[in-house]
């Protein structure tokens, strides 16, 4: 039996006993920190998906005028059902419920249709009463039937408000962020080894770190948006975006003023690419975007990129005499010698014009001035043409596009 003497005589060993107090401070100290990241991930995961949610909705909204009615009947048109899909690409939404302002369920994206069994939702009742947006995260869930278990996704239910400000419903709205989630997590991933070998002051400077990534990544998800919005040759709108904006011209027809239409086209595009080379073509097609841009009538005005050599200019409220001086002033400007790469070419713009009247929609505006750019290369290129009736049926047996 060992005697107190003995006892006496027994040390702790201050190393082992120095590492266990490390770890087990770091150990606490990195739960600690693992808890708290984890919580800002989801407030930062919840907080993008209803930024990206909003503006999703807003756009909706804008854009489709027969929303009321598929709150109202829960059918979708067949073009707005296609438009609703396409829109889910871009933005990571999986699917969306419509309820209409009793929190009934009026329309899902799933099927475009309501089923016969009638849904009532207390927490759509609930935002459609209150006006204020209600957001839950979820994990992955083994369920079959549902896509949106199988990644980690966001609900919000959000009140359907039209451009005039009625709340005539609800939304809701199912948004993947697996993607975002993982590359938190990934970062997280790589800041956690700093993390168990610093001390705790150590520690500080990755945490720090941590949040600026966080920063980073949902800023990046969010510059994503945005890096849709526009063509990346030549700085213009893309196709998608002048289209939208066109859509939204002719929305609320009672709103709608002049609207001048320019369908403008490089001449001879194809022959100077196989002249001059890509290059060449690439730098003249940001030549003309700039001209276009920097001669605008006012802020309002857009360029769009709507094909390969061709640009639409948008012009909302518009005289006719000002509409005139800026097709004009661009024809001037664009006829100059353009230089790239010891090559010399004066620019040839083939332009249609049209000006919008009363009962205009966004088809006829987009084809008379289309009809108009025909005509304009027609008869000789290198000129503008305004759209007038006479030019109806003028070339029915003809197909517009073959006139490159």
């Amino acid at each position: 039996m060992m005697g107190l003497g003995s006892l006496r005589r027994i040390k702790p060993n201050p190393l082992l006993a120095a590492l266990l107090s490390t770890f087990v401070l770091v150990s606490v100290v990195y739960y600690s920190l693992d808890a708290l990241i984890d919580w800002q991930v989801r407030i930062a995961i919840q907080k993008d998906a209803e930024i990206r949610s909003q503006k999703w909705t807003e756009n909706f909204f804008e854009t489709t005028p027969s929303v009321r009615q598929m709150i109202e009947s829960g059918v979708a048109p067949e073009k707005d059902f296609a438009k609703l899909e396409n829109s889910f690409v871009l933005t990571g939404v999986i699917r969306i419920k419509l309820f209409d302002s009793e929190g009934m369920l009026a329309f899902m994206s799933d099927n475009g249709v309501l089923a016969p069994t009638q849904f009532f939702s207390e927490r759509a009742l609930g935002v459609f009463d209150s006006g204020d947006s209600i957001v839950f995260l979820h994990a992955p869930e083994e369920k079959l039937g549902h896509p949106e278990h199988l990644r980690t996704y966001v609900e919000i239910y959000t009140p359907a408000v039209l451009p005039s400000g009625e709340r005539i419903g609800v939304v809701e709205v199912y948004l993947d962020v697996s993607v975002l989630e993982a590359a938190l997590q990934d970062s997280f991933r790589q800041i956690s080894g700093y993390l168990i070998a610093g001390t705790i002051a150590v520690l500080l400077i990755p945490a720090g770190a941590y949040v600026g990534i966080t920063r980073q990544i949902i800023r990046k998800d969010r510059q994503f948006l945005e890096f849709t919005r526009y063509d990346q040759l030549t700085g213009a709108l893309s196709r998608n975006s002048i289209s939208g904006i066109l859509t939204r011209q002719f929305s609320e027809p009672q709103t709608l003023s002049r609207l001048g239409v320019l369908f403008v086209d490089i001449d001879h595009f194809k022959q100077v690419n196989d002249k001059y080379g890509h290059s060449f073509g690439d730098s003249l097609l940001r030549h003309i975007s700039h001209i276009l841009m920097a001669n605008l009538h006012g802020k309002s005005d857009a360029v769009g990129r709507f094909g390969g050599d061709e640009f639409v200019v948008l012009c909302p409220n518009i005289n006719p005499h000002d509409f005139r001086k800026l097709y004009g002033r661009v024809m001037d400007v664009a006829q100059k010698a353009f230089q790239h790469d010891g090559h010399s070419y004066i620019p040839s713009l083939s332009i249609g014009a049209y000006l919008t009247a009363e009962g205009d929609t966004e088809k006829t505006a987009l084809h008379r001035a289309d009809l108009a750019v025909y005509a304009a290369k027609r008869n000789g290129r290198c000129q503008v043409f305004e759209y007038s009736e006479e030019l109806e049926g003028l070339f029915a047996q003809e197909d517009p596009k073959q006139t490159a």
